[in-house]
């Protein structure tokens, strides 16, 4: 009698993985697929609720001490990380880049993560983040040395544009985004000198949804700009300084609020990274490099999901999930599918259709 064919989920992650160069050895590529699989089942980063899931008979206890060592003994290169994640671009596209700070407390200790992360079809991926060893806003020179890891796997005639809240402002930055060639597109505080006045006196009067933009570039943080400004439905005033013009500066700025939901989803509606109770900066950083895996295969199965069954637009005119959330739930539901019925031939169609998301091609 033939034998059905089955599915081996962690067979199947672990061969898509070992196409890209990791530097680990067998045994710890082997748990990073099997802990993506363990994420994508439990949403939860505690190692508790991970170990739960790894297959095998040994007791949970010494299934939570693997994971302990893994997260202290095993670094993923951020190159490699960033590479991963790029490989889904289009190679002929200039690719719009965003900053901005996450961060959490548990107990005294505080979490503060700087994140510069890529955006692809509207979706803000993570690319290169820093730990900051304090509270608080990040200096100019952290943020000039992290753009400067970012450009040794993305240069800067391939970078559109970077976005920036109001956070990400300052003379010796604004002058190192000019010397590397990477257009600003920041938010400016209503004082900003911008030609030798604050910026509010330049827009004065402004109306609900009007957009203003000065006639010509004005010296913006020692940094010829173009200026823009327009007043949003809740009498909220945006400044914006760019190379951009006008409208466009403020269409590009928009899409500034991907990294909000990105982190939205890391911390709230997907992983709930804040119940870590890793705090070590090198352990912290395994742990959202496998974040990031994760959250760009959901992203992947989630663009391919949509366009078979677009996600429902609610009346506000926005999706009714994210498309990382809506990927993330398909491929839990095709996992939870295959591991209780490993030979029926649909399941294991549909995980193998997630799976391939995790090349590019």
């Amino acid at each position: 009698m033939k034998t059905p064919p089955s599915c081996s989920p962690h067979s199947t992650v672990l061969a898509h993985l070992a196409q890209h160069p990791w530097g680990l050895r067998a045994p710890s590529l082997a748990l990073l697929a099997a802990l993506i699989l363990a994420l994508i089942q439990r949403e939860d980063v505690r190692l508790t609720k991970l170990a739960a899931q790894l297959l095998g008979k040994a007791l949970q206890s010494s299934k939570v001490k693997q994971l302990h060592r893994f997260f202290k003994n095993i670094r993923i290169s951020e190159d490699v990380l960033a590479r991963f994640v790029l490989s889904f671009a289009d190679p002929e596209e200039r690719l719009w880049l965003v900053i901005d700070r996450t961060n959490w407390c548990l107990g005294k200790t505080e979490i503060n993560i700087l994140l510069v992360a890529v955006i692809l079809n509207g979706q803000a991926l993570p690319l290169m983040w820093t730990l900051l060893p304090h509270g608080g806003s990040s200096s100019s020179a952290i943020r000039n040395a992290l753009l400067e890891r970012v450009l040794l796997v993305l240069p800067a005639k391939r970078i559109a544009g970077l976005l920036g809240d109001r956070e990400f402002i300052g003379k010796k930055w604004f002058k190192f985004l000019n010397k590397e060639k990477i257009a600003p597109c920041i938010r400016l505080k209503a004082n900003t000198k911008v030609g030798g006045m604050p910026v509010w006196a330049l827009f004065k009067g402004i109306a609900e949804g009007e957009v203003r933009w000065w006639y010509r570039p004005l010296m913006v943080y020692g940094v010829p700009l173009r200026v823009c400004a327009v007043r949003d439905v809740h009498g909220h005033l945006l400044y914006v300084g760019t190379l951009e013009h006008g409208r466009h500066a403020l269409e590009a700025y928009s899409r500034r609020w991907t990294i909000e939901s990105l982190f939205k989803f890391w911390k709230g509606s997907g992983f709930d990274l804040e119940e870590t109770h890793l705090t070590h900066p090198d352990r912290l950083s395994t742990l959202l490099a496998l974040v990031t895996l994760t959250s760009v295969w959901a992203w992947r199965v989630g663009v391919a999901e949509h366009e078979r069954a677009p996600i429902p637009v609610l009346a506000h005119g926005r999706l009714a999930l994210s498309i990382v959330r809506y990927g993330l739930n398909t491929m839990k539901a095709a996992l939870t599918n295959v591991l209780w019925s490993p030979t029926e031939t649909l399941f294991i169609r549909d995980f193998l259709a997630c799976a391939a998301k995790l090349s590019p091609t």
